[in-house]
């Protein structure tokens, strides 16, 4: 009797400790902590976009947050949707809405759910964002003069502009640019737990799993496939990642590549380039490689 107590106590505590640090992990991936506005750009961006005219715009998500994006109309039919990865906001895609705006381009960068002016305070690594990804660029076509629009992300922006890429898009969405995103959450978690965490993905990220199920309405185990996803693209994607990128490892970026089935597709490596470092490492040929296909796909 003794023992069987013993037993049932043990098993409790391990429990209790288990659920735990699964909810320790959870606040910690998924709970954004409300990144301040602007709070990682370079301050030289900050004043360059103060000094640029533009527009702030603001959306109601299909779950009722009240979302934040900034459009810079460059009086031109040809648009950039320009994504953040994972705790930043619009303004850390400022760099990119330069070289963008020098080729001709209009540029809208959004807030992603829970960071920078938008509202919510968790982050669903780009499940539901891409449902405002879509909404967002079903806006833009309406109320803007766009009739080409690529979607380009960097990180959890690439996951989501290759989760948007499966969804039914306006037809003014020619090309998706992807750069070095993960080939699905489950993946990245389970990758980066024994390095980030020092713990085994198993058994918290069942825990976890339960907890974004029900708290947020989505799991962590099965959504935000981007394999899945690009598999049944509708547009044309190009790939883009660094060989040495150690936070989303190179072999997801072949993973993603090869699930693709369309005869479009396209892939970039860049060597000794990190996670985020591929326009950084090689910025001739990333800028070579990204105008290329899109001009082959723009009308």
């Amino acid at each position: 009797m003794a023992l069987k107590k013993i037993i049932i106590a043990a098993v409790g505590l391990i429990t209790a400790f288990v659920s735990g640090v699964a909810f320790i992990l959870y606040k910690k991936f998924i709970k954004t902590g409300k990144s301040i506005f602007g709070t990682k750009t370079p301050e030289y961006l900050l004043e360059w976009l103060e000094k640029t005219e533009h527009k702030d715009t603001y959306m109601i998500s299909d779950d009722g947050l009240c979302l934040h994006g900034i459009i810079i109309d460059n009086n031109s039919d040809k648009w950039a949707v320009l994504v953040h990865g994972y705790d930043s906001n619009a303004t850390g895609m400022l760099g990119y809405a330069q070289k963008f705006l020098s080729e001709g381009y209009s540029v809208f960068l959004p807030d992603n759910r829970g960071f920078g002016l938008s509202e919510g305070v968790e982050t669903t690594m780009g499940h539901f964002e891409k449902n405002d990804l879509v909404k967002w660029v079903r806006k833009l076509s309406d109320e803007t003069h766009a009739k080409n629009i690529v979607l380009f992300g960097v990180s959890m922006g690439a996951a989501t502009v290759m989760l948007a890429s499966a969804e039914n898009l306006p037809e003014s969405v020619r090309a998706v640019v992807e750069d070095c995103g993960y080939s699905s959450v489950r993946d990245e978690y389970e990758y980066n737990m024994p390095h980030t965490a020092h713990l085994p993905p198993y058994p918290f990220l069942w825990i976890v799993d339960i907890i974004t199920r029900l708290k947020s309405g989505w799991s962590i185990l099965k959504d935000a496939d981007c394999t899945k996803a690009v598999r049944h693209s509708n547009v044309p994607i190009c790939f883009i990642h660094g060989e040495s990128d150690t936070f989303v490892p190179y072999y997801m970026h072949k993973r993603l590549y090869d699930s693709c089935q369309r005869a479009d597709k396209e892939m970039l490596t860049v060597k000794g380039a990190e996670h985020t470092e591929a326009c950084g490492k090689d910025p001739e040929n990333y800028w070579k490689t990204v105008f290329g296909f899109i001009d082959k796909h723009f009308i």
